[in-house]
């Protein structure tokens, strides 16, 4: 997360990647939590997400952020795909649907905060 604050706001392609990392150790952490095992990829992971209806909220906002960190990387060009508007509403706010879920499923009471704006270009 403090990472992520650290991206210039140009290289949204980063922050789209770093947010879904981030987003990964939350939905492993719940994987853990639950002595869930054989996840080994993200094939197995969203085997399982999308399989378990006790993740049912947390798979429903990893999915577009798997997506689109996936389309970021792996695409030509990322910026067609991430406005420097959409970062706050489009992305962090999976993040946090994503966080929000781990902790009400692992009945853990600390609490994230937002993250920054983006400054304007």
């Amino acid at each position: 997360r403090s990472f992520i604050v650290r991206i210039p706001p140009d290289v949204r392609d980063w922050i789209v990647t770093v947010t879904f990392a981030t987003a990964l150790h939350a939905v492993d952490t719940l994987l853990e939590h639950d002595k869930v095992t054989g996840v080994v990829s993200h094939e197995t992971r969203n085997a399982t997400l999308f399989r378990t209806h006790r993740y049912h909220s947390v798979a429903r906002a990893y999915r577009p952020l798997y997506d689109l960190s996936r389309t970021v990387r792996y695409l030509a060009n990322p910026t067609l795909w991430v406005r420097q508007e959409d970062l706050e509403p489009r992305v962090f706010a999976l993040l946090y649907d994503i966080e929000r879920s781990v902790q009400r499923l692992t009945n853990q009471t600390h609490e994230f905060p937002k993250l920054p704006p983006i400054p304007p270009k």
